[in-house]
């Protein structure tokens, strides 16, 4: 007790208040390192602070030599620290593991004592070593300490000499020795045994390179397919497929399709395997219906409009993984795309998909939207099956023109000749382009068993007020399907009086020629001629002159 009282009275008050100011500003910063990153401004501020009070006191009074006890910090004799809580005290940190002594000299640095603080200002180290392990393991050139031992040699010796001597004599000399002898600095490696051999060289860079690459989804991709794969009790199992289905919709809403489809591709070849027990595969593929919703069909459809990110091949074979399942998100798919290339792909698969069993599509030719409709009567039109055209020709009537003159060209272009009396329908079709077609589609193939219909169509009073050029395109299907049935049609019409009607007997005459001029050659001349010799009214013989000279012209080019 004595002796720290000596000590305080050699220490000046204004010592004692520099020394403990460091001392506040050494706990406060060993706080701000656990609260604040290194970059914090408060951090900073605080470090720049104790290094500033440090400075200063090694400026004025020299050496700051810090006594440790258990739960204290003493400046010559003065007690400037003093914390009883062993999670927080600085001072037990350093005793219980032997420092009894924390010597600071002049040109010690903010790098220092940050280095110092990292080391005693946390509850535990951040690794095995211990507190004295580490400041040797960093060898701070401007901070020294004392351990317990140096003490306990120091007193031996001055027992060996036969003398008693204090604490603080012991802490003297044991300073005047290190002051004498100071630690040798740090030596510094060759430069030319830090450097990199070539090969090292170009090693190190190919490894960056693909570390840089590397993309940390493919690793996750990759472990759950190798949990799945290698999983063997079903509880578990059934989790992991959970996982990768809600991964591979998260993946396609984050517009990751290139990962997602990887993970579609593994699941369905662990759903095709023969070692794959029955209700895994079921379980796998209702994961797979699951993964094609309308969320992911709306990905997807912008990402085939978008680019060439998926092949058309690849398109194909990702929709088959899918399969019949999913028909309908395929389908929505193909109503939704509006790249022509995309949609043939797409319908391509449908055709495949259906072909066993074409009456999957029937719920689709209903939908209200028209334009999936026709693309379904095209994938029922490529199938080509009896049921297929059962499907199609219920089509005929649909509200949608475009729908039916689709069916139309089905219609057209089927080689079923049951086919082909389905067209007899369009005669009373809403569109009159759509009769006009319908018309000349039935000539031309020689549909007859239209030919009686054609000929209802022309006594009825609505016929009457139909365009001319659906007239004329009724006729010249008469003249095309007609044989000796249609001649007294024909001919009636070229000899009818129209009394003081001049129009209407020319346009009766048009049609009839319209309808002599796809019939055989020879009758059509006969009755040609019969009519020449009867009309009078210079614009029917016109008319008629022009029917005969047109065949006879043919005649003689054949």
């Amino acid at each position: 007790m004595t002796d720290q009282t000596d000590q305080e009275a050699g220490a000046g008050k204004e010592e004692i208040a520099s020394a403990q100011n460091v001392m506040l500003a050494l706990v406060k910063t060993a706080k701000g390192l656990r609260m604040y990153l290194p970059n914090n401004p408060v951090l900073i501020s605080f470090v720049e602070e104790l290094n500033a009070k440090m400075a200063a006191h090694l400026s004025n009074f020299g050496t700051l030599q810090i006594d440790v006890e258990p739960f204290s910090l003493r400046y010559k004799g003065a007690e400037i620290y003093e914390n009883r809580d062993p999670k927080e005290s600085l001072a037990c940190r350093l005793h219980a593991d032997g420092i009894r002594m924390l010597l600071f000299e002049d040109g010690v640095d903010a790098r220092e004592l940050m280095a110092l603080l990292g080391i005693v200002g946390f509850e535990r180290p951040t690794n095995d070593d211990d507190v004295v392990t580490q400041l040797w393991e960093r060898s701070l050139a401007h901070i020294s300490y004392l351990l317990e031992e140096d003490f306990m040699e120091g007193e031996a010796a001055d027992e060996g000499e036969g003398g008693v001597v204090s604490q603080q004599e012991a802490l003297s000399r044991i300073h005047a020795a290190v002051a004498e002898h100071p630690p040798v600095s740090p030596k510094m490696v060759p430069k030319h045994l830090l450097m990199l051999t070539g090969e090292e060289e170009k090693w190190l860079r190919t490894i960056r390179q693909a570390e840089a690459r590397r993309n940390g989804l493919d690793d996750v991709v990759s472990i759950l397919i190798a949990i799945l794969a290698g999983t063997r009790e079903p509880e578990l199992f059934k989790e992991f497929v959970a996982i990768m289905t809600n991964l591979t919709n998260n993946m396609f809403l984050g517009g990751e399709v290139g990962h997602a489809l990887r993970q579609v591709r593994f699941l369905d070849t662990l759903q095709r395997l023969e070692s794959t027990p029955p209700e895994r595969r079921e379980l796998l593929a209702r994961a797979l219906t699951d993964i094609l919703n309308d969320s992911t069909v709306q990905v997807l459809q912008e990402v085939l409009d978008s680019g060439d990110t998926i092949s058309h091949d690849e398109l194909k074979e990702i929709l088959h993984m899918f399969g019949l399942p999913s028909l309908k998100a395929i389908c929505e798919l193909l109503g939704r795309v509006e790249k022509l290339k995309v949609r043939k792909s797409i319908i391509e698969v449908l055709v495949e998909l259906g072909r066993a069993n074409p009456s999957v599509f029937t719920p689709f030719l209903s939908d209200p939207r028209w334009y999936l409709v026709r693309n379904m009567v095209l994938v029922l039109s490529l199938l080509g099956t009896q049921v297929a055209l059962e499907m199609i020709v219920q089509l005929i009537s649909h509200r949608e023109p475009r729908i039916r003159r689709e069916v139309l060209g089905f219609l057209e272009r089927s080689n079923d000749p049951k086919a082909k009396s389905y067209l007899v329908k369009y005669l009373r079709d809403d569109s009159s382009a759509l009769r006009i077609k319908a018309l000349q589609i039935m000539g031309r193939e020689k549909v007859a068993i239209a030919l009686k219909p054609i000929l209802a169509l022309t006594a009825t009073e609505e016929f009457r007020h139909r365009d001319p050029t659906e007239k004329k395109a009724v006729y010249e299907a008469l003249g095309e399907l007609g044989g000796l049935e249609v001649v007294p049609v024909f001919r009636d019409m070229l000899l009818k009086k129209y009394w003081f009607q001049k129009t209407s007997e020319k346009d009766g005459v048009s049609l009839a020629v319209a309808g002599l001029l796809k019939m055989p050659k020879d009758r059509a001349l006969n009755l040609l001629e019969e009519a020449r010799s009867v009309k009078r009214t210079a614009e029917v013989k016109a008319v008629l002159d022009q029917a005969f000279a047109s065949l006879t012209s043919k005649g003689k080019t054949a």
